[in-house]
């Protein structure tokens, strides 16, 4: 196959079939809208106690506390969070 924009077809057919495949068996997950304090910490870089400490402090991003040790974060949530703390280079 000389053709490069050939070969880039068929190489982007063979990555969806196999994403369906791994979709479709549950091999893939696509990440649920939730995460717990661990994964939540590990989406913003930050340890599961990093976060616990900025939730009783309430300096952290909102969270959803559906029973008292029951605590989610939604990833929109996480990234406003970060959004609200960017800062301008130089500053």
């Amino acid at each position: 196959m000389q053709d490069t924009a050939e070969f880039a077809k068929l190489i982007a057919r063979e990555v969806a079939a196999e994403l369906a495949v791994g979709y479709a068996t549950g091999r893939f997950a696509p990440p649920p809208e939730f995460l717990n304090t661990a994964q939540a910490g590990a989406f913003l870089g930050l340890t599961p106690g990093g976060m616990e400490t900025m939730r009783k402090e309430g300096r952290g991003p909102r969270y959803v506390r559906a029973s008292g040790k029951l605590v989610r974060y939604r990833i929109q949530d996480l990234r406003e969070w970060m959004e609200q703390h960017l800062v301008d280079g130089g500053q």
